[in-house]
Order: structure tokens, then C-alpha cells, then sequence
């Protein structure tokens, strides 16, 4: 009876043993698997996180010191419309008179949208902006090329607005050699370029119908100039 009860308590002990083996073995397993799980969410947040900051570098850019964003409108497309935006601190006074400030000062931001990529935008400046009060803004030429003659006239003249320069047409102003006020010409050329006259006269040069390529890259030049003014000022 004894060797019996021995047998029944070592079977039982092996069981037993076999049992927490089992246990144990289960506990690695869902252990490894709990770790492929943590593994796998991780590369999942790497991968997102590495997504968002690859979306926001295609998107955002600096080009001279000014921040740019690729805007894309699809509203009437296809083919979406891609600009380039950027923008300057302004504030909006009782007379919803809008003028540029110092980014502490500013109640809004005012966005522009360009056609062309500024990096991109292979048209010849020589010379260097110069701000006045007072702007003339003269075309020799209608330029209307569906439509964009008349969208890089308007984008000109407010941002030298903006910018807090009284901008006029006048045909029979010249280059003023005191330089009183600044004077831009847009005229037919061979080549889509802008040229600097002192002190401040500037004579942008079309090419077919290349008037935004050439007054936008008039609009770059001055938000890189003010730009330097305004880190200028804030050191």
C-alpha cells in the first residue's frame, strides 16, 4: 500500500511539475508576444512621426530667411492650383487700414500667394530693393496673358501697400535721381529680368507673357530685404 501511495504522489509531483513548466512556458510565449506587440506599435509610431516631419519639409521651406508653404487648391481642379505662400505681421487699424509691423505688434497675419517656386525661379535681379513713401508703378505694355497681368499688378500694389507705400500710376514720371520716390517700369524684353537703377528705379523686363515669373521675383527680392530690415531692428 505504501509503494502504491508513493507511485500515486510521484505521479501526482510530475503533474504538478509539468504543469508549471506549461505555465511557464505559456508565460514566455505570450511574453514574446506581448513584446512583437510593443515592437510593432513602436515601429508604427516611428513610422507616423517620421511621416509628419517629411510631409511638413515637402511643404515648408526657407528660402533667403523667409518662410514659405506649399498651398494647393483643388477647387477647381483637376489640375490642383500650387502656390507659395508666405506672410507678413500686420495690424488692422480703425479705418480697416492694414499696415506691417513688428511681429509683437501684429493682430494678424497677411498671406500671400505666389504662382512660382522661389527656388526655383530663374529670372536675373541685379540690384538691391530700396523702400520709399512714395511708389510709381507704370507698364508699358497691357500684358494680359490670360488674366495674370492683371493678378501681378494687383499683388504688387498691395504689398507695397502693406508695406506702407502710396502706390500711383503716373506715364510721365522718370527715373528720379534724388530718389524721391521709387519707380518700377514693366516692359517687353528678350529676357524675363530685373534691372536696378539708382537709386530707386527698377525696370522689370517680360518676356511673352512672363509677367508673374517677373514681378513676383520683385515681390521675393522685397520680402528678403524687409526681412533683414526687420531682424535688423529686433537685435
Amino acid at each position: 500500500m505504501a509503494n502504491k501511495k508513493r507511485k500515486k504522489k510521484s505521479a501526482e509531483t510530475v503533474k504538478k511539475d509539468k504543469d508549471i513548466i506549461s505555465q511557464a512556458e505559456q508565460a514566455i510565449a505570450h511574453n514574446k508576444i506581448l513584446k512583437s506587440i510593443l515592437i510593432i506599435i513602436l515601429v508604427i509610431a516611428v513610422a507616423f512621426v517620421a511621416f509628419i516631419f517629411i510631409s511638413k519639409s515637402l511643404t515648408k521651406f526657407e528660402y533667403r530667411g523667409v518662410d514659405f508653404e506649399v498651398v494647393k487648391f483643388c477647387d477647381s481642379g483637376p489640375p490642383c492650383l500650387t502656390t507659395y505662400k508666405t506672410s507678413l505681421p500686420v495690424r488692422v487699424y480703425g479705418n480697416n487700414t492694414i499696415k506691417v509691423v513688428r511681429p509683437s505688434e501684429k493682430t494678424n497675419d497677411y498671406n500671400f500667394y505666389i504662382r512660382n517656386d522661389p527656388r526655383d525661379l530663374d529670372v536675373d535681379f541685379k540690384g538691391q530693393i530700396v523702400f520709399k513713401e512714395n511708389m510709381v508703378l507704370n507698364s508699358e505694355e497691357d500684358f494680359i496673358c490670360e488674366g495674370k497681368g492683371a493678378i501681378a499688378g494687383a499683388n504688387l500694389v498691395r504689398l507695397y501697400e502693406i508695406l506702407g507705400a502710396r502706390v500711383m500710376k503716373d506715364e510721365n514720371a522718370t527715373c528720379d535721381p534724388f530718389g524721391r520716390y521709387t519707380l518700377v517700369t514693366v516692359k517687353q524684353g528678350n529676357e524675363t529680368k530685373i534691372e536696378h537703377r539708382w537709386p530707386a528705379c527698377y525696370d522689370i523686363y517680360i518676356k511673352d507673357c512672363e509677367v508673374l515669373e517677373g514681378t513676383e521675383k520683385f515681390m521675393i527680392e522685397t520680402f528678403v530685404e524687409f526681412n533683414k530690415i526687420m531682424q535688423n531692428q529686433s537685435s
